[in-house]
């Protein structure tokens, strides 16, 4: 028996170390084989083409995708709103960069950032040098991007979806209903919408109002601006839109000039040899967006203007959102750093917890008071997302950002039957004073704890109408008329003084510096990028971590990821409805 159990120790151990061993062998595989994937250093050339290949969702920030490797055998670089943007700029100003193609497919991102986007490229036009698209089959906000190329070139056999802007809300009251979960909701604001999926199955009048109000103002941007560079009537466009035009031949989309030609990719790339005036395709020199931000000169200057990410929701359940005391202590060091002028928010958040957006806005409170911040609105700056903005020196936002949202809610799941029909469980408790286990998801609350509960909401609320007062130099009863939760696009949001321009992050930066009175500066951002060796161990962290819970557990994982997610979420929330626009 006891050279059974050392045997047994022994091949147990023996497999443990192999693991041990095959994992950082894997490790050391994946981080090799991104070094030797990564191409030589870009040298700016005669005949380069700044290709920018869009495809997959648009990120705030380019970052590192390790695990892409072992998809596709080679390490690309993912680029960003942020990367692609500077690659424009500069390339607008390289002699050796004779234009842009963008080789579209599969391609998402908000409709602010392609604002941004097609504001570059249209600055970029001002060199003289050309932009060609081509996309087998372009989508909606595709061919948004597209139309501010001077050529849109179509596959001979391809797709066109221009249909209007939509978004369709998922409700899951019916199947928390199943699983044994009651959300016990309590709100201010008649449109603070955000709630609405867990107490009922369809939108209220006020959602759909608000929802249709910020939808033709984000279309009437949107068509305005296709109008302009296809030299198209509006009127017609919205003709075209009710036509069902992904349905219609390509041969019609050419001839009703939402497309210039229909073409092969060869034949694109045969164009394209033709404006660089070569006879080969493989005379042009190909440079992407990191190839091309890697030849930017690094400044350096005693000035400095600090650019902070403000992205994602407010401490919520995800960790690559805004975590509050981690970016309340970037604001205090950007404080303190004496080189830095000024500092320009980059706000991309929906909201969240209500307490840590409070924390932000005191902190940019005690920074404002030594420098000038500007906020630059990104796709969403709502509820706590604006909370944190209000108090800026001044706010830019482009007209197709979602903002405002002016509203808190609270959520207390009550988990009584998921806990004890589904699962299984029993409770009890035992308390000093009458409100000694509150919260608790094992019961549902009573209606003493419900009326003390809504009074703290409301009381919440009252802070967030004075907060934005007071940042936007407005009354307490003119932001309650543009508040009660209502979500407004970025230019509805100039009429009614909840931001101060409609303008990118470049404008708020030229604002800062002019602000600041100063011509030559170097630009920081906060916070610092995570390496590759950073992105890959968070990714494997996760991974490995969900993979043995989902061992241990079987079947049941479900219920414990549910629970872990109920137990995570702040229940003040200062947070505006997931909104996806198609």
């Amino acid at each position: 028996m006891k050279s059974f159990f050392k045997t047994t120790f022994a091949c147990v151990l023996g497999v443990f170390i192999a693991g041990i061993l095959l994992f950082w062998l894997f490790i050391g595989s994946v981080i090799s084989l991104a070094t030797f994937s990564t191409t030589p250093s870009y040298t700016s050339k005669e005949n380069t083409i700044l290709i920018l290949k869009l495809e997959g969702e648009l990120t705030e920030r380019a970052k590192d995708d390790p695990l892409n490797i072992l998809n596709s055998g080679e390490y690309i670089p993912k680029a960003g709103l942020d990367e692609i943007l500077k690659a424009i700029q500069i390339a607008k100003w390289d002699n050796n960069i004779t234009g842009i193609y963008l080789d579209i497919s599969n391609f998402t991102g908000g409709y602010a950032s392609i604002e941004e986007i097609r504001n570059a490229l249209s600055d970029f036009k001002k060199s003289g040098k050309f932009i060609v698209a081509y996309a087998d089959m372009y989508t909606q906000r595709e061919y948004y991007l597209a139309t501010a190329a001077d050529w849109v070139f179509m596959n001979t056999i391809g797709m066109l979806d221009f249909r209007g802007l939509s978004t369709t809300p998922t409700f899951y009251k019916n199947t928390l209903d199943k699983i044994g979960v009651e959300m016990q909701v309590f709100r201010v604001g008649t449109y603070k919408s955000a709630v609405e999926p867990y107490i009922t199955t369809q939108m209220s009048e006020a959602n759909r109002k608000q929802t249709a109000s910020y939808l033709n103002s984000i279309w009437e941007t949107i068509i305005s601006d296709i109008a302009e560079e296809r030299q198209i009537e509006k009127h017609i466009l919205n003709d075209y839109a009710d036509s069902l035009v992904s349905l219609q031949e390509p041969q019609w989309v050419q001839k009703t000039k939402l497309v210039d030609s229909l073409l092969y990719r060869p034949e694109v790339e045969s164009f394209l040899t033709q404006l660089c005036g070569v006879e080969n395709i493989n005379d042009i020199n190909w440079a992407s967006p990191t190839d091309i931000v890697s030849t930017a000169k690094k400044i350096k200057s005693k000035d400095r203007i600090a650019i902070v990410y403000a992205v994602g929701s407010i401490d919520g359940i995800s960790s690559n959102g805004i975590i509050s005391d981690k970016l309340v202590r970037t604001l205090k060091e950007v404080q303190d750093d004496e080189s830095v002028k000024g500092v320009v928010l980059r706000v991309n958040s929906p909201g969240g917890s209500a307490f840590g957006s409070e924390q932000i806005w005191h902190a940019v409170e005690q920074l404002k008071r030594t420098k000038p911040v500007a906020v630059s609105m990104g796709d969403y700056a709502a509820s706590g997302g604006y909370y944190l903005s209000c108090g800026a020196n001044r706010i830019f936002a482009n007209p197709a950002t979602l903002t405002g949202s002016i509203g808190i809610f609270g959520l207390v799941p009550n988990a009584q039957k998921l806990l004890s029909e589904k699962i299984g469980l029993s409770f009890d408790e035992v308390k000093t004073n009458k409100y000694g286990a509150f919260p608790t998801i094992e019961r549902p609350m009573t209606n003493d704890e419900k009326q003390k509960m809504q009074t703290y909401i409301n009381r919440g609320y009252d802070l967030f109408i004075k907060r934005c007062a007071q940042g936007r130099k407005m009354s307490v009863d003119q932001i309650k008329n543009i508040a009660e939760g209502r979500v407004w696009s970025g230019k509805d949001a100039l009429k009614i003084g909840l931001i101060d321009e409609l303008g990118d992050m470049q404008k708020a930066t030229e604002w800062i510096a002019k602000k600041c009175d100063i011509t030559d500066y170097e630009v920081i951002e906060y916070p610092k990028k995570k390496s590759f060796y950073e992105e890959l161990m968070n990714e494997l962290r996760n991974g490995v971590s969900q993979s043995f819970m989902r061992l241990f557990l079987g079947n049941e994982y479900q219920y414990k990821k549910i629970l872990d997610q109920i137990k995570q979420i702040d229940p003040i929330q200062a947070q505006m409805e997931n909104i996806e626009l198609e």
